[in-house]
């Protein structure tokens, strides 16, 4: 992400632990109500992945490996806006995933201590998508997965890790998304006849 959003989170979010502070950095390298995209080349999206060391120096990414990113990270915020509105994938979402995950190579072994380890295979670019997933996977181990959350609002979606007791955030901040939603209904419910 560029360097005047790194670390940044509405409201004064903390950020998502480890290994899902990856995810959330990852999905919000695109910030759709400002039409911003920080991975918007398959060169930026190497030099994203080298930066957190995904990837090796000498590697590239190419044309298929650029769309299957954009494709996952879409894909990533869908499914934190399911843990927003607790629902589960549907059909369609499960496919998409699918697709995405024969595209790449994924890997488990066995560490000295005997627990399964989900490790990124493959080459280049491919390696940066597994290393995404792999952690998606760990965070799903670790069950905080459910807690990184898409904001609800209709032009916001960026991901925050939803801290809270009872784990019923809706929005990226309450200030900016929360009183926009609030203001919106009740908008709509004062012009209803």
């Amino acid at each position: 992400m560029s360097s005047d959003l790194v670390g940044f989170q509405p409201g004064g979010r903390a950020p998502a632990p480890p290994p899902l502070d990856l995810v959330q950095d990852f999905v919000n390298t695109e910030i759709p109500e400002w039409a911003r995209d920080d991975i918007s080349t398959p060169d930026a999206l190497g030099a994203w992945f080298r930066d957190r060391g995904l990837i090796d120096e000498e590697d590239d990414v190419d044309a298929e490996t650029f769309v299957a990113a954009r494709a996952l990270r879409d894909l990533l915020r869908e499914l934190a806006l399911l843990n927003t509105l607790e629902r589960s994938p549907d059909a369609r979402t499960r496919a998409d995933l699918d697709r995405i995950a024969d595209a790449i190579d994924l890997r488990v072994r066995l560490d000295v201590g005997g627990t399964f380890v989900v490790d990124a295979g493959g080459r280049g670019g491919g390696r940066g998508l597994a290393a995404v997933l792999a952690h998606v996977l760990q965070a799903q181990a670790l069950g905080t997965w459910p807690r990184l959350k898409a904001c609800q609002h209709e032009t916001c979606g960026w991901l925050f890790y939803d801290g809270s007791r009872n784990a019923s955030s809706r929005w990226c901040s309450m200030s900016i998304c929360g009183n926009r939603s609030k203001t919106a209904a009740y908008r709509r419910r004062m012009r209803a006849p």
